[in-house]
Parts: C-alpha cells; sequence; structure tokens
C-alpha cells in the first residue's frame, strides 16, 4: 500500500513526460549506430494513446533502479522485431538514464529547464580541440548543473542534477548495449585537434618584423628631414 501511494504521488507531480527532447533522442541513436530508429516517437501522443505501455509514467526510472517502469518496458519491446517496437525499446533506455527521471520534479521550472540546455549544448559544442603553447582547449567539452526541489513522498528535498559530454557518451554506449549494438557500428565523435602554436609565433614574427620595418623607416625619413 505505502509503494502504491510514493507511485501515486510520483505520477500526480509530473506535468509532462517530456523527457530528453526529441531531438537529444535522435542524436543518442544516430550515435549508438540505431540512425534507422525513430527514437523520438514514443514521446508522441498518438503513439502514446495507440500503445499503453509507453504511456508517460513508462517514461520515468525512480531513483534509478534497474527494474524502473522504463527499463521494464524496455525490455519487453526489445523482444518485438519492428522497427516501431525497437525505436520504442531505445527511446526507454534513453530515458532511463535521465537525470530528471530519477525524481519527481515540476516540468516548467526544472525538468525542460534541464532537458532543453543539454539539447542547446549537444547541438552547440564543437569537436574540436586546440592546442597553445603546450596547453590544450578542448570545445567538445560542456556541463549542465542544476539544483531542483523532488518530492519524496510528502518532503521536497533538494537534489542536484549534472550531465556533460562524458556522461552523454556513456548514454550513448548503454542504448547501444541494451540494444545488441556491435561495438563497429557505433558512430563515435571524432574530436578534431588542432595546433595553433605555430601560428602564433608566425604571427607574433609578423608583428616584430612589421614593428622593426616601421622603426627603421622612420628613422630613416627623420634623417631625410634632418638634411633637407
Amino acid at each position: 500500500m505505502k509503494r502504491l501511494l510514493l507511485l501515486f504521488l510520483f505520477v500526480i507531480s509530473l506535468n509532462s513526460v517530456i523527457a530528453w527532447t526529441s531531438y537529444t533522442h535522435n542524436w543518442i541513436c544516430d550515435r549508438a549506430g540505431l540512425s534507422d530508429l525513430n527514437c523520438a516517437a514514443a514521446d508522441t501522443p498518438a503513439m502514446q494513446s495507440k500503445y499503453h505501455d509507453i504511456s508517460p509514467v513508462n517514461h520515468h526510472c525512480a531513483n534509478n533502479v534497474t527494474d524502473c517502469n522504463a527499463r521494464r518496458i524496455a525490455d519487453k519491446y526489445i523482444l518485438i522485431n519492428t522497427s516501431e517496437a525497437q525505436g520504442f525499446a531505445a527511446h526507454l533506455y534513453a530515458d532511463s538514464l535521465v537525470p530528471v527521471h530519477w525524481y519527481s520534479t515540476d516540468y516548467n521550472t526544472c525538468h525542460k529547464i534541464f532537458e532543453d540546455k543539454v539539447e542547446e549544448k549537444l547541438r552547440n559544442s564543437e569537436d574540436k580541440k586546440y592546442k597553445l603553447l603546450g596547453k590544450n582547449y578542448d570545445f567538445s567539452k560542456w556541463n549542465i548543473s542544476m539544483q531542483c526541489q523532488a518530492k519524496f513522498g510528502k518532503v521536497n528535498k533538494t537534489v542536484d542534477l549534472y550531465a556533460d559530454n562524458i556522461y552523454m557518451d556513456s548514454v550513448v554506449k548503454y542504448v547501444a548495449e541494451k540494444m545488441n549494438v556491435n561495438s563497429n557500428s557505433l558512430n563515435t565523435k571524432t574530436v578534431k585537434e588542432y595546433d595553433l602554436t605555430p601560428l602564433l609565433i608566425v604571427l607574433i614574427v609578423i608583428v616584430i618584423l612589421v614593428f622593426v620595418l616601421f622603426f627603421y623607416f622612420g628613422l630613416r625619413s627623420k634623417r631625410v628631414d634632418k638634411k633637407k
């Protein structure tokens, strides 16, 4: 009875179940070698009304336990050999690793903000690393950190939410492993490295050369003026 009550409180506190955004779900599946699946479809009202197993509460993974709703339903759909079912499974496995899906938080003041920030980082992060005078500047690195109020029964507690580029890579690997994707099929991110030190040295040499030329011709001009 106590568990049912906690589950009820968890469900009624959710304003929406949109998990990782559609872009993020497709980003995860593309990296996991599952780009042929529609990994965002499980969030659409039409699909949720047609397949009751992918109803809102089953996208969550309270306390990040191994047998939470999202993982349990994903395990069911992965056994169904259709593209649609496989897309649902991949979606739910990814949802089980959404930090805001581990708690009961408000959608507009926490849930949506966190997921939108992750999407923004995925869209804008550069897969580039620069080296300058021996120091590395990796523009593929990013992180999102938030504190939110979450319901634990009748008590509100502050929870820390965190995601970064390394975490999202681990989400990709988790989904790929659960979906039995061969590791060779992973669309791994390639970080391009550029050493800017030679360019900086060339620019410094050019600046020095320009300064010397200005100084030289300035002195020469003064000498000519004195002779006149």
